[in-house]
């Protein structure tokens, strides 16, 4: 499992596009992994909860300028992979993952600029939780 961070300005797109750009290529990744699609706390409404969507993870590859262009208009930077989606979940109920894994250890997720790898023990409390709101069949 996979947390991807998105800011409020490209979050639509990556939700639309099935589509996550990042500078480095992740590491200890697999294909068929659950994705967390967390928008930036800053870009998010008075309690509207940062994770809204799950998705699941296919490849992840390089890319190039034309095609960042093209999914995050305006928001060209040094991309260089592109993560691909598939299978997108909105959640009925959008939540915070500090509200999952508790204060003690949300800064292990809270300062994550694109991407991290959910803790194992942390991905069993999430699996738990998106399977209590029917998130996942």
């Amino acid at each position: 499992m996979l947390l991807f961070k998105t800011s409020g300005n490209t979050f639509n797109s990556v939700v639309a596009n099935q589509k996550h750009a990042f500078k480095g290529h992740p590491k200890m990744w697999e294909s068929g992994e659950i994705i967390l699609v967390s928008k930036n706390k800053k870009d998010c409404k008075p309690k509207e909860g940062q994770i809204q969507y799950i998705m699941f993870l296919d490849n992840i590859r390089q890319t190039n300028n034309e095609e960042f262009e093209k999914y995050w208009p305006k928001n060209k930077r040094h991309w260089k992979y592109i993560a691909d989606c598939s299978n997108s979940v909105m959640l009925q109920k959008p939540f915070n993952i500090l509200e999952i894994v508790g204060q003690k250890y949300y800064h292990d997720y809270g300062r994550v600029q694109n991407f991290k790898k959910i803790s194992p023990n942390h991905q069993d409390l999430i699996l738990s939780h998106l399977k209590s709101i029917n998130a996942l069949d």
